[in-house]
């Protein structure tokens, strides 16, 4: 499967000793940053291109007293955060079965540059109308889907098996360094230079990124000439020997079965609705109902991503260090602290009014930081439980994600067509009964061993593969 010794050293160049896989996975990193603050530039520009506007009801008119000034009403701003998510959901199940078969390396490449593109013509079809924005943004809804599928199929063939919860918590953390980087920058860019700006250098940027990655990225460790044999065998440990057509069978209803995997789902679906309110909106929330300054928003709405991010790296690296205590009980753990914790801060959140403006802020990092415990939790589990299939099962956590995208948006604006305090009481209160009830149905069905159909017995059982292409040896993957 992995090839002789002597292939391996007559190609293996030894620039990064036996630390490659730690490089892939900071260009996967940057890359899947990349692609998620592409969609949330819009989200911080819109306070910069109607500055004037920003406390009227939700009846905007195109602002004519200043020059390429924009506003949207209420429900426009839904269709242009929703839209993104519609596409991702409708593509999500073909990017998986493309990947599925032909790696990764091509798939995301490909969707990287997409997202470039549309990003960087964002201004152009803002300017060119409403119907033009949708369609740019539509296309940063497709690039997206294969955000979570490249995380699976990135873990399921790069990782050491004592690392899953490290390099699982690294990836994923993408969702918190996006805005941590973005709403510092965005600001800055809205303040020296022009909206515009904002999308040009983020397209950019990830133009730059992904022609990186289509250089370096090889979707088989033991095909890149960076990996030597020592590394490719850590790699290789714990994985399944089987043909590679079986993998890719993939057993759709064993696993569709299976309590442990809706637990990973259903335990996203909290995740993600408080996520997106917190990334999405903390911009908003920051500026139109505590009363930030723009350049003081951009840091402000940086904090709580940034917390986040630095706790899902804490909790990842201390998951797979902890020996007493079992993998389903870790699970939980984690999980627990992650859900509970952020709703605490949300229900104090919601008893606080706009003259604690500071305290607010805090709350509102602390509810987004601590949910970063859950790189020990579900995140982790997905990939334990499923294996080699973690590409279907931890691909599928971004329907999660892209189904709260749709709903979160006319939740918000349906309970804050004023943005006061107190009709964003009920958007937190509605929020941290979500991250409870979800918790609990992910601490009762979740378990802490791979499922029955990740072994080998079961795969070569219920598997058909043709018996004269099965005697052929696989085709290397590049």
């Amino acid at each position: 499967m992995y090839g002789s010794p002597e292939e391996a050293d007559a190609r293996y160049i030894a620039l990064f000793g036996t630390r490659t896989r730690f490089v892939v996975m900071v260009l996967v990193l940057l890359c899947l940053t990349s692609i998620w603050s592409n969609i949330l530039t819009f989200n911080f520009a819109v306070i910069c291109m109607a500055p004037t506007s920003m406390n009227e009801s939700d009846s905007f008119e195109n602002v004519t007293q200043q020059p390429d000034t924009y506003s949207y009403t209420k429900a426009q701003n839904s269709w242009i955060t929703s839209v993104v998510a519609i596409a991702a959901l409708i593509c999500n199940q073909i990017v998986v079965a493309i990947v599925n078969r032909v790696g990764i390396r091509t798939v995301f490449t490909t969707l990287g540059l997409l997202s470039a593109i549309s990003t960087i013509l964002m201004p152009t079809a803002i300017r060119a109308g409403y119907a033009w924005l949708l369609v740019a943004r539509v296309f940063q809804g497709i690039a997206f889907a294969g955000n979570f599928p490249v995380i699976g199929a990135f873990c399921s063939r790069w990782t050491y098996f004592k690392q899953t919860g490290f390099f699982v918590s690294v990836l994923v953390a993408y969702v918190q360094l996006s805005p941590a980087i973005t709403n510092p920058v965005s600001g800055a860019l809205c303040t020296a230079l022009s909206w515009s700006s904002v999308f040009y250098s983020h397209g950019v940027a990830c133009f730059v990124l992904f022609v990186i990655y289509g250089f370096f990225y090889r979707n088989s460790p033991q095909k890149h000439p960076f990996v030597g044999p020592v590394e490719t065998g850590k790699i290789a440990m714990g994985k399944t020997t089987v043909d590679k057509k079986m993998i890719k069978t993939i057993p759709y209803v064993a696993i569709l079965k299976t309590p442990a995997v809706w637990a990973v789902w259903i335990a996203a679906i909290g995740n993600f609705t408080a996520v997106n309110l917190m990334f999405l909106y903390s911009p908003t929330y920051l500026s139109t109902v505590l009363g930030f300054s723009t350049h003081s928003t951009g840091f402000s709405a940086a904090l709580p991503p940034l917390a986040q991010f630095l706790m899902k790296l804490l909790c990842g690296f201390i998951s797979d260090r902890i020996k007493c205590l079992s993998e389903v009980a870790k699970f939980r753990m984690f999980n627990s602290i992650a859900f509970f914790g952020s709703a605490i801060c949300f229900a104090v959140l919601a008893c606080m009014g706009i003259e604690t403006k500071y305290f607010d802020m805090l709350l509102l990092g602390g509810a987004a930081g601590i949910l970063g415990a859950t790189t020990g939790g579900f995140f982790k589990s997905g990939p334990v439980i499923s294996k080699q299939y973690s590409h279907f099962v931890t691909g599928n956590i971004s329907l999660m994600l892209t189904f709260t995208m749709i709903v979160v948006p006319f939740l918000v604006n349906a309970l804050t067509p004023n943005n006061t305090q107190e009709e964003w009481r009920w958007v937190f209160v509605i929020t941290l009964g979500v991250q409870v009830v979800t918790n609990v149905f992910f601490c009762i069905f979740i378990r802490g061993e791979p499922c029955e159909w990740t072994s080998d017995e079961w795969i070569r059982r219920n598997t058909v593969v043709d018996a004269e292409s099965s005697r052929k040896p696989a085709t290397a993957e590049t």
